[in-house]
């Protein structure tokens, strides 16, 4: 979902923007699909809209004249939680999809599996915890008569003082969100704990399926399985989140085996779109959007042609690149910018569309995205070197 691309995946050389369609490369395990990166950072792009929109905007309902213009900055800037499903999915083609193919043939290794996994996500979330902790320090003292630190929860965006000393134990092992509350100053958080356990079921699951067992043996192994993840965490919405994660799977097994018509990939992306706004409307349930998005993504992800269509690709390879860090930074970052722009003499309450508030939104994005950019330079140089030292420890 939000950790970085492997290195082994950027194999295809940049070129210029527009739209390419080719055949997979050589190697599906290390092969690039460029439309994913593409995916990847408008979801990341539509998180961070969503979270920068809600700092300053007030709701569509408080703006009886909205015009076109209007409800389209607010139908795009609401779709924060739809952008979660997207990286769910291609998390799972991604990472879900290399885990099965590993397995089936007999490849798969569990000790690199679980260094990949901890230094993409780690070496990357602890530096970024420090950062969330040192704004909300910084914040706390400088900006303590600004809403952004004085008024908590901050609505839309869901900020709340809900950190505790408690959670770092959880927030080290990426659980938040799962066994714990996501940090309040930085609730984006939940969505990757959820994902860390996906990445930590998902072998086993696979396994079970892989496996030559007896179908009693099977049955029994998938019964234990699931019991136990029901009586850890429960019959909820989680389940929809791991189903629309393994469409993913589906959909990288699909890309790779099978060279499926593209009209059966536009139907997938029409289906995607579609969900994607009446999920603004009442005309469509919450777990019909949340499906709708997610199974509609995962379809057009099926056809080859599709995810391997070079769309915008220089932008859309950059901004892959630093799409986790922003994720994990960009609601906290937002929030500070917010109180200095409050210090400078910005609205101190929530205000409908105008030249101020549109002005701080194109702040917030601008200054979050610079952030995430050099703080991703900065980390990954580090995680590469890590990731080496790992990999050369004896099994």
């Amino acid at each position: 979902m939000h950790e970085p691309s492997p290195a082994l995946a950027i194999a295809k050389p940049l070129v210029p923007s527009g739209l390419r369609v080719g055949g997979p490369p050589k190697s599906t395990d290390v092969m690039h699909w460029p439309f994913l990166d593409l995916v990847r950072f408008g979801a990341a792009l539509l998180v961070l809209f969503g979270h920068a929109r809600g700092l300053y905007f007030e709701s569509i309902t408080q703006v009886p004249d909205a015009g076109i213009g209007t409800r389209l900055f607010y139908l795009i800037t609401g779709l924060h939680y739809e952008g979660v499903m997207l990286f769910f999915v291609v998390s799972g083609f991604l990472v879900g999809g290399s885990v099965w193919r590993n397995m089936e043939r007999r490849r798969f290794d569990a000790r690199l599996y679980l260094i990949n996994r901890f230094s993409r996500i780690y070496l990357v979330l602890i530096p970024a915890l420090a950062l969330v902790f040192l704004l909300e320090r910084l914040g706390g003292n400088l900006l303590t008569q600004t809403r952004f630190y004085a008024m908590r929860p901050l609505f839309p965006s869901e900020v709340a003082d809900g950190w505790t000393w408690g959670q770092i134990p959880c927030h080290l092992a990426a659980l938040q969100g799962v066994v714990c509350a996501p940090w309040g100053a930085d609730p984006p958080l939940w969505s990757l704990g959820w994902e860390w356990l996906f990445y930590l079921v998902a072998p086993v699951l696979f396994a079970i399926c892989l496996l030559p067992l007896r179908p009693l043996l099977r049955g029994i192994a998938f019964a234990c399985l699931c019991a136990t993840l029901v009586s850890l965490f429960g019959i909820g919405q989680w389940l929809l989140w791991f189903g629309i994660w393994l469409s993913g799977v589906g959909a990288s097994l699909l890309a790779t085996r099978r060279k499926l018509p593209i009209l059966i990939g536009l139907a997938g992306l029409v289906l995607c779109a579609a969900a994607l706004v009446l999920s603004r409307t009442i005309l469509m349930p919450g777990v019909m959007a949340d499906l709708g998005v997610g199974l509609g993504l995962a379809v057009a992800l099926s056809c080859r042609q599709i995810s391997n269509a070079e769309i915008l690709s220089p932008i859309a390879a950059r901004g892959a690149s630093f799409s986790y860090s922003l994720y994990l930074i960009h609601l906290p970052v937002g929030v500070f910018v917010g109180g200095v722009l409050e210090r400078f003499g910005w609205p101190t309450t929530l205000i409908p569309p105008g030249p101020a508030a549109y002005a701080a939104f194109v702040l917030i994005v601008a200054i979050a995205l610079i952030v995430a950019y050099f703080f991703a330079e900065l980390t990954e140089k580090h995680t590469a070197r890590f990731r080496r030292f790992l990999s050369r420890l004896p099994s």
